[in-house]
């Protein structure tokens, strides 16, 4: 079953045209209003949201001149409003009912306190306000990203509780997110909803995508950090990171940016919204492209150009057609992976010191180690490969049509197409062993993705949410070594089928939330193809496909709005498929295959628990958090090479690759609190408690998880002097973490323990008011600010480094 963006586009604009004149004919109605701040002055350019809570639709209008704005034409039904002003904290009206006609006028004064009272639709895939929510959430809003000078996904999330960021290296290197104290692969990126992965990845997930994200036209991303697999499928045992892109609708606006720095750092970013015809149509898109010409040791050269946008038209009041992009284009030089110091103990953990760098430079020009002065070092870090660069391009496309026939029933029908390339050149340059000439390795993948969904309300305070989704996934790996050795090829076609239903309940006049959600997903695999086939592994056996994945979640928030007081509990389970590479992944070189997969594999499988308290006090001038963890990984797929899989018994020959193991432990505890000491201060702490650790040691009797510091702090501090000048510090600091480093001589049984890392950012940022609608924004940014010299893995990270730039908007 092959399906095409221009196909599915026409069938959801046909679904939509008659839809639309099908629909429950019905009066009009309308939201309006005037922002003021706390002096009553009138605000204009505020952006203002309307949430449809019924449908999830999103409409957006910034205010004029006097501080109005209008939403019309409107449905009958409840909504949100929502309000986002710089300087001021976010307002959020919920429960706005709005009849057949009628024109409702809310006007909002914006306060300074430190209360968010944002919406948030990751919990639930609905809108809620943060009172609703029971699980745990974090909202990054575009303010945010933008007075801490954030253009990256990656430095979005580094204070996050709960999260753990690791950079291997240079900015563009590898980089990954670990959520509670789980594995890369566990956590889920959506964009708008909407899963972001690599299908040709080792794990499936997003992880080698993560570092190429940049926040060319993002307008929020929300953080649920807790079982989501019964809303959002594989991945999402960890949590759930969703990338949300901005809606356009308003007056025609946008923004041009251009900063540099530091390691060769050339950052540009455009940006254009707006709206025609009354916002029947609104659009909104941005270009953004990084250069870093020099990179960590002078010689790590990476490029990226990401496109992202959305377009919305608005058919009729109770129906909306939307689609939107997101793609990029980058490129990476690559470095030798660190390696073990030679005469070290084959067992145990051992402390990470590196090489000096004199000697690094030695040894990267041909001297061998047995010449070096090593003194106390126990393993080299990264050393130049010059001809070793990896390609990755990736586009994300979808459409999505929303209809609302009644007031209390409606559906969604949506496509997604993603596409992911990463190409891998490699040649005889370079230390170590290295191909006899170029080689190249092609990974690609591709994910279609159809959801039919619907939703009920039942009275004032029932909603009930029921879905399909169909995916056809494919992994293609084409490898060209050096002739005469022939290509090889694997292309594995895997399709799902799912159901989901979720149903939420408001009591107690809005004070009690209940949320219980399902899922059931199946598999069906098809026949892989390998070529040169006559010596292909996996011949001659059946291949099932995974177990059919049985998910569910239930969750409870109760709200005290006497004290600011709210009791939060969330369980679940949670799935992870076995990707196509884990199962049938190979190498192929001149002395023939070599097997990693399994195709026999079992999905990963969890249970997780979590409870919290939120509290907010002192007049909305401090808020808090509170949330205790558990996480229990069933069984798990691990990769090893450790002696693990006997090949005398192993069905596929095989040394070492994936198997089954059986799983690990993840408990803790997150904390955070807000505070505004002062009109103009803004203080945000975080400290995050984890205990991971496996069930069967990975290296030697080790069984912490590796990576996962047991402690980790962060504070954000934003001081105001006046509307216009901002000055953010940034501070993250963790505790010491355990990560294996290769050993090019043996299997050895050891980890290294690596040192404690402190990174300190401070930057500052003065807007220049130049009429109405128009300003400069000068601003600059000095990253590691202690020129604190830290290892991630071995891989030396950069340390202090400077920025300055110019954003005009108008």
């Amino acid at each position: 079953m092959q399906f095409t963006t221009r196909k599915l586009t026409l069938a959801l604009c046909l679904v939509a045209c008659c839809a639309t004149l099908t629909a429950e004919a019905v009066e009009p109605a309308s939201i309006s209003g005037t922002i003021t701040d706390p002096q009553k002055a009138l605000v204009p350019d505020t952006l203002v949201t309307l949430h449809d809570r019924s449908s999830g639709l999103r409409l957006r209008v910034t205010t004029d001149a006097s501080g109005g704005f209008r939403f019309r034409p409107l449905r009958p039904g409840e909504y949100i409003l929502e309000v986002e002003s710089r300087g001021f904290a976010p307002v959020s009206l919920s429960g706005l009912q709005v009849e057949a006609g009628q024109d409702l006028v809310r006007d909002i004064a914006l306060q300074l306190a430190v209360r968010r009272e944002e919406v948030v639709v990751t919990a639930s895939g609905r809108p809620q306000s943060v009172d609703e929510v029971s699980k745990a959430l974090t909202v990054i809003n575009s303010t945010d990203m933008q007075e801490r000078g954030e253009t990256s996904l990656a430095e979005a999330l580094r204070p996050i509780p709960g999260l753990r960021i690791q950079q291997l290296g240079t900015p563009g290197a590898q980089t990954t997110i670990r959520t509670r104290g789980l594995r890369v692969e566990n956590t889920s990126i959506l964009i708008d909803g909407l899963r972001f992965r690599d299908a040709a990845a080792p794990q499936g997930d997003a992880t080698s995508l993560v570092s190429h994200l940049l926040l060319a036209d993002t307008h929020r991303v929300e953080v649920l950090r807790g079982s989501g697999s019964s809303l959002y499928g594989s991945h999402a045992i960890g949590g759930v990171v969703n990338m949300m892109s901005a809606e356009g609708g308003g007056r025609t606006r946008g923004s041009l940016l251009t900063e540099g720095g530091s390691l060769g750092r050339l950052h540009g970013r455009a940006r254009l919204a707006g709206g025609f015809q009354q916002d029947r149509f609104t659009y909104s898109t941005g270009l953004a492209h990084r250069n870093i010409s020099r990179g960590v040791d002078g010689d790590d050269a990476s490029r990226n150009t990401t496109a992202q946008g959305r377009l919305n038209l608005n058919l009729s009041p109770t129906a909306n057609l939307s689609a939107r992009f997101y793609g990029g284009d980058t490129f990476l030089q690559l470095n030798r992976s660190p390696s073990s110091a030679p005469g070290l103990t084959a067992t145990g953990i051992v402390q990470a010191r590196p090489l000096t760098p004199d000697q690094v430079e030695l040894h990267q020009t041909g001297t061998p180690l047995s010449q070096l002065n090593l003194g106390s070092a126990t393993f080299i870090p990264t050393l130049n490969d010059p001809d070793a660069r990896v390609a990755t391009d990736f586009l994300s496309s979808a459409v999505r049509f929303n209809q609302q026939p009644t007031a209390r029933t409606g559906y969604s029908l949506s496509y997604q197409n993603l596409r992911t390339d990463r190409i891998h050149h490699n040649g005889p340059g370079g230390p170590g062993f290295q191909p006899l000439g170029i080689t190249r390795s092609d990974f690609g993948g591709r994910v279609q993705t159809v959801n039919a969904r619907t939703h009920l309300q039942l009275g004032t305070n029932h909603f009930i949410d029921a879905g399909y989704e169909f995916e056809n996934e494919q992994f293609i790996n084409r490898n060209i070594p050096v002739k005469p050795s022939p290509e090889s090829l694997a292309d594995v076609t895997q399709r799902t089928n799912a159901f989901h239903v979720q149903d939420q309940l408001r009591l107690l006049q809005g004070r009690l939330h209940l949320s219980a959600a399902f899922r059931v997903q199946t598999f069906s695999l098809q026949t892989p193809l390998l070529e040169p086939l006559e010596t292909a592994p996996y011949q001659g056996f059946t291949f099932d496909a995974p177990p059919t994945a049985y998910t569910g979640d239930g969750s409870i928030a109760y709200f005290v709005a006497r004290t600011g007081t709210k009791f939060r509990a969330h369980v679940g389970n949670g799935y992870r498929s076995p990707s196509l590479y884990e199962r049938f992944g190979t190498y192929f070189s001149r002395f023939g295959y070599s097997a990693y997969g399994d195709p026999r594999l079992r999905p990963d499988r969890s249970v997780a628990f979590d409870a919290g308290l939120d509290q907010t006090l002192l007049g909305n001038r401090v808020q808090t958090s509170l949330t205790w963890f558990y996480t229990r990984i069933q069984e798990n797929i691990v990769f090893d090479f450790s002696g693990g899989i006997n090949p005398a018994t192993d069905p596929f020959g095989r040394f070492g690759g994936y198997r089954n193991s059986q799983g690990g432990l993840a408990r803790g505890l997150e904390f955070t609190t807000s505070v505004r000491p002062t009109t103009s201060l803004d203080l945000r702490v975080a400290y995050t408690y984890t205990n991971a650790d496996e069930r069967v040691p990975r290296i030697g009797n080790v069984l912490k998880s590796y990576v996962i510091p047991d402690h980790q702090w962060s504070l954000l501090a934003t001081q105001r002097l006046g509307r216009n000048l901002f000055v953010n510090l940034d501070w993250v600091t963790s505790s010491s973490t355990l990560a294996p480093i290769y050993d090019p001589s043996i299997f050895s049984s050891r980890v290294f323990r690596f040192a404690p890392i402190t990174k300190v950012d401070l930057g500052a940022s003065y807007r220049l008011p130049l009429s109405e609608f128009r300003s400069l924004r000068f601003f600059g940014r000095v990253d590691n600010l202690l020129d604190r010299q830290y290892y991630e893995n071995g891989f030396l990270n950069p340390r202090a480094t400077g920025t300055a730039g110019l954003e005009f908007s108008f």
